[in-house]
């Protein structure tokens, strides 16, 4: 991993440890931990195994967005450049991810391919938790300001750049200006997303987006209701997708803050102690983003090994 990507993650990480241990030592110390305590062993491997399942099916979305472009690698390894590419999800809007990009260009992958695949990922996990958010409704009509914000502006945005015509008009945008060459490169990336927004790729990617992604939400459910928090499965799936989408709009590294702020508030207005809803959603993030981190780490860990196996030793000086 290239030394300023190592820096950015031990920053993050670094930021992550003081804000959590700020957000304990702020709450009731004690209060928290007996709310942890009281997890169970079995709910923690299951909460764990929801996160896993949903890697893995993000990762069949991939795999089939880069078949679309016309690539086959072998699964495994293919499966651990994705996983290689969360090391640095801790970055504002996943841009971090990118990295896969590095992966896969010795198969052939072009940037703007790999490129297009990741924007496509983003933008349709954007629209999968927009309309997972509208689950809160159920329980809480009094929310759907704050949905249909977030709704209009994913559906606005999904219909935007679905348009044919979009790349040529950047291109024409940006010509005599300043910033003309992002205009031409965002053109080009959406050129090349073009195959994976054709309504069969779309459709599909967004439905296994909606499942991925509810998968975590359930993780939340389980969590709440050991430790005596008493929501439905769609309030627990709705309130995650609203803290992720907060975190998301911030902009912030992995959204780090706004996402577990989000998320206790809304917890306790569902009913849970200041003390229980800081140990909900400190565990659910560590099993829902440091899970993830941390098997990006190993997986680069797995290649980086792999690679040196691979390269021939120099040969001795006579």
């Amino acid at each position: 991993m290239p030394l300023r990507h190592r820096r950015a993650l031990t920053l993050s990480i670094g930021l992550a440890a003081l804000l959590y241990l700020s957000v304990v030592l702020f709450a009731d110390q004690q209060a928290v931990f007996a709310a942890l305590r009281r997890v169970s062993l079995p709910v923690l491997l299951a909460i764990f195994a929801l996160s896993l399942l949903n890697y893995l099916l993000r990762f069949w979305r991939w795999q089939r967005y880069v078949a679309a472009f016309g690539h086959a690698l072998p699964a495994g390894r293919h499966f651990l450049y994705y996983l290689a590419g969360f090391t640095l999800t801790v970055t504002p809007g996943k841009a971090g991810e990118a990295v896969r990009s590095l992966y896969l260009h010795p198969y052939g992958v072009a940037y703007a391919q790999s490129l297009a695949a990741l924007f496509v990922e983003r933008l349709l996990d954007v629209l999968a938790m927009s309309l997972l958010a509208l689950l809160i409704l159920l329980t809480r009509p009094d929310y759907t300001w704050l949905v249909a914000i977030a709704g209009v502006l994913t559906l606005g945005l999904g219909w935007l750049i679905t348009r044919t015509w979009l790349p040529e008009k950047l291109r024409g945008w940006g010509q005599n200006h300043r910033h003309g060459h992002q205009f031409g490169r965002l053109a080009r990336l959406l050129d090349s997303a073009a195959a994976l927004l054709q309504p069969a790729y779309l459709l599909f990617g967004l439905s296994l987006g909606i499942v991925s992604w509810g998968l975590e939400g359930l993780s939340l459910y389980l969590i709440a209701h050991d430790v005596g928090v008493e929501v439905t499965l769609a309030t627990s799936i709705g309130v995650y997708a609203i803290a992720v989408l907060a975190g998301a709009l911030s902009f912030l590294p992995g959204g780090l803050g706004s996402t577990e702020a989000i998320m206790g508030v809304l917890l306790a207005a569902f009913g849970a102690d200041g003390a229980t809803a800081v140990a909900i959603t400190l565990l659910c993030r560590i099993a829902t983003l440091w899970f993830a981190v941390a098997l990006g780490g190993v997986a680069v860990g797995v290649l980086g090994v792999g690679h040196k196996r691979m390269t021939p030793a120099p040969p001795l000086a006579k």
